[in-house]
């Protein structure tokens, strides 16, 4: 027998209506905000209950043996004013939260029915077998929550956790003392000093994290921070003297996590002990990060250094963005509801949020509260800003499952949004569209409101779907000097004279620097005396009549001539001249007299200030949005790190998408946007996992001035995806 929302019509079954508490429930009265509550914990499901002294009153009728009436006329005589209605309603509560359960139907209601006719047999009978079918749809409607939370999430317990918290509470119980959180305290701020200078190292290690070649070791360093993690919890409970319960590994979306039973603490009386409770796994994975920091501070530079930083970073704020967010129901959440001494916080509140909701939209009356005065009008704000965290959280976890897995994952999707979406929503459309009989058409002024809300919704996903992201693109971008002309060696020599400095003027055509190399000189002439020779030979073999050997020498020439082009390529080269005016802007100029470079070194650079330009690199994926930019050639919005901003128009699109690195500052391992990964042609050059498409747009005199050759920054540009396209793109990644 399932107890109705609504009191049943039917005399005999409101006297059938027998409702028993759990006998495994546990109470007890506590004081919150300076009134009396009751405590209901139910340990077998590790879930509490608060409930006032009206609430507690019901739930202690509810022996087995009371009908709902036996129980308004308790109620009545007692001086609490609850109508059938609201009865019901908090029985239902109870039922649908497992803490008290149906008996059955009473023999006194039996009585009462008459005998059937023959007629009324096979009505009966018809009736009994829709209650049948309706009963066991109703059966499988229940249990299929359990069953998708079970392929989404799995729990193996391990050990009884009571011994193996002992033992090490013995250890490191020390740590949750007063002194030991005042040395916590001076570790974990010593880190972060640690941290706060090196910055900028910390911030290219954070970009590595995304490194699909390193997320094996990534999820060994995760699996060790979590065991830590728990382990924080059993200590804690144990140094406050809590019962710890089991110890085991449990499965989420198939990314294993370590678990603590630590649910009596809600036993105990100081707040502040159960907060330390709940943030005790935070605690050490803090205090290990700080140590992870310090670690990074005094190795050398090499694979040890650069896992001491990953570390810190998984157990340092990849802990405190998961961990202790009291958005999620993990630790912060806990910690949240033991400060406001609101138990089952998110219940509360989300209960609070739909009654709110349906006043506003349904026009239905909400039932009566179970919190009051402040703790009322949090839990409901926790409750909204929950549900948008976590819809956008959980949506972007689920579309990431199903990608990464094609198999497996597109069906852990499905179950995740069946049990966080599809079942609670049609749980509470069917929960409005019963909550009034019907009238004409079976309609009611309920079930058009939530008609029109429902045609509503689908016209606002429609418009979304349809309509452009009022958002934008960002494209990454660099600024450099426009045609400048990078002078490199042209051979392994010596610079012999330099004829300007830094920061001269010179003219086009200007000789700038002159090298020499002897032995290039010595090898060009070797190379035309070989030249020379294998004419000779070529016109000898020719006259002799061998003109097989005739064609090898003459093809011997070919490539002799060639060699000698590049050589004499090479000594022109040894004279540097200006191929445009400009300035002379390279900082190493003046020490360049007499040293030996190496080919391809560079010597100087010639360019104009007053001449720069914006290395664009665009992905595939942003290049219709881009292209259709330029095409408007209306200014973009230019953002250089440094908060310097300006506007430019976008320039055309070069037509081939590239592997090769546009700029070096664009590189992730130079602190750029771009991941990179090593060359296969030059094991020291690295080149973009993506191709990237280039475009170069001309900066204003002015402008060019102020910004910097080399500096990186992003330009945004409107976006040419509907809003829907541009989040689920947004979650993938």
């Amino acid at each position: 027998m399932t107890v109705h929302p609504n009191p049943p019509n039917d005399p005999a079954q409101k006297e059938a209506a027998r409702v028993a508490i759990d006998p495994l429930v546990i109470f007890e009265l506590r004081e919150v905000g300076g009134r009396n509550f009751t405590i209901a914990q139910h340990p077998a499901l590790g879930k509490f209950f608060q409930m006032g002294p009206e609430e507690y009153r019901v739930a202690s009728l509810l022996d087995g043996t009371r009908t709902l009436s036996d129980i308004l006329q308790v109620l009545e005589s007692d001086g609490i004013r609850w109508d059938p209605k609201e009865v019901a309603e908090f029985i239902s509560k109870l039922v649908s939260s497992q803490i008290a359960a149906p008996v059955g139907i009473s023999d006194a209601a039996q009585r009462t029915q008459k005998p059937p006719t023959a007629q009324g047999a096979r009505e009966s009978g018809q009736g009994e077998n829709e209650r049948s079918s309706h009963e066991s749809l109703q059966h499988w409607y229940r249990r299929l929550p359990k069953l998708l939370s079970l392929m989404i999430s799995q729990r193996f317990p391990l050990i009884q956790g009571q011994g193996l918290a002992t033992k090490l509470e013995k250890h490191v119980g020390c740590a949750f003392s007063i002194l030991g959180m005042l040395y916590w305290a001076g570790l974990v701020l010593s880190g972060l000093m640690i941290v706060a200078a090196h910055r900028q190292d910390f911030a290219g290690e954070l970009r590595r994290m995304f490194d699909p070649g390193i997320w094996l070791v990534l999820l060994v360093m995760w699996i060790i921070a979590k065991v830590i993690h728990e382990a924080g919890h059993a200590v804690a409970a144990r140094y406050h003297g809590v019962h710890v319960g089991k110890m085991g590994i449990m499965f989420f979306f198939l990314a294993p996590l370590a678990y603590v039973d630590v649910t009596d603490a809600w036993k105990l009386k100081s707040r502040w002990s159960r907060v330390q409770i709940a943030l005790a796994g935070v605690y050490l994975e803090l205090a290990v990060a700080a140590l992870a920091a310090w670690a990074w501070w005094f190795l050398p530079d090499g694979l040890p250094r650069h896992l001491a930083a990953q570390f810190f970073l998984v157990a340092g704020p990849a802990t405190l963005l998961v961990n202790a967010n009291p958005l999620l129901r993990l630790d912060g959440y806990y910690v949240v509801s033991d400060l406001t001494e609101i138990p089952n916080l998110r219940m509360h509140g989300r209960k609070q949020l739909v009654a709110w909701i349906e006043k506003l939209v349904l026009k239905i009356d909400p039932p009566r509260p179970l919190l009051s005065g402040w703790r009322r009008v949090f839990a409901t704000f926790h409750a909204a800003c929950s549900v948008v965290f976590q819809v956008v959280w959980m949506g972007g976890l689920i579309i990431g499952v199903s990608m990464w897995l094609p198999g497996i994952g597109l069906l852990l999707a499905i179950a995740a949004s069946m049990l966080w979406c599809i079942i609670p929503l049609s749980r509470w459309v069917y929960k409005v569209w019963i909550h009034e009989p019907g009238e004409r058409w079976f309609m009611n002024s309920k079930r058009k409101r939530l008609i029109g809300l429902a045609m509503l919704l689908v016209l606002m996903f429609q418009y979304f779907c349809a309509t452009n992201s009022p958002l934008a693109r960002r494209v990454p971008v660099v600024v450099q000097f426009r045609d400048e002309q990078i002078a490199r060696a042209s051979a392994d020599a010596f610079v012999r004279d330099v004829y300007v400095r830094r920061g001269q003027r010179v003219s086009r055509g200007m000789l700038l620097m002159e090298l020499e190399d002897p032995e290039l000189l010595l090898r060009r002439d070797k190379k035309a005396d070989e030249l020379e020779l294998a004419n000779l030979r070529a016109i000898q073999l020719r006259r002799q009549g061998d003109v097989s050997k005739s064609a090898a020498e003459i093809e011997n020439s070919r490539s002799l001539r060639r060699q000698l082009a590049e050589l004499n390529d090479q000594i022109d080269g040894l004279k540097v001249v200006a191929t445009r005016a400009g300035l002379i802007v390279s900082t190493s100029i003046d020490e360049l007299q007499g040293r030996y470079v190496k080919r391809g070194e560079e010597l100087l650079r010639v360019s104009e200030p007053q001449e720069k330009e914006l290395l664009a690199a665009i992905s595939e994926s942003d290049m219709q949005a881009y292209q259709a930019a330029a095409r408007r050639a209306k200014p973009a919005q230019v953002r250089l790190r440094g908060g310097q901003r300006f506007a430019a128009v976008p320039a055309n699109l070069r037509p081939r998408a590239r592997r090769s690195l546009p700029h070096p500052a664009l590189a992730a391992t130079a602190g750029g946007p771009l991941a990179v990964e090593p060359s296969p042609d030059d094991d020291e050059a690295v080149r973009v996992i993506q191709p990237q498409l280039e475009s170069r747009t001309l900066v204003d005199p002015v402008t060019s001035v102020e910004i910097r050759a080399g500096q990186i920054g992003m330009m945004t540009i409107a976006d040419d995806r509907s809003l829907i396209t541009r989040l689920f793109d947004s979650a993938k990644r």
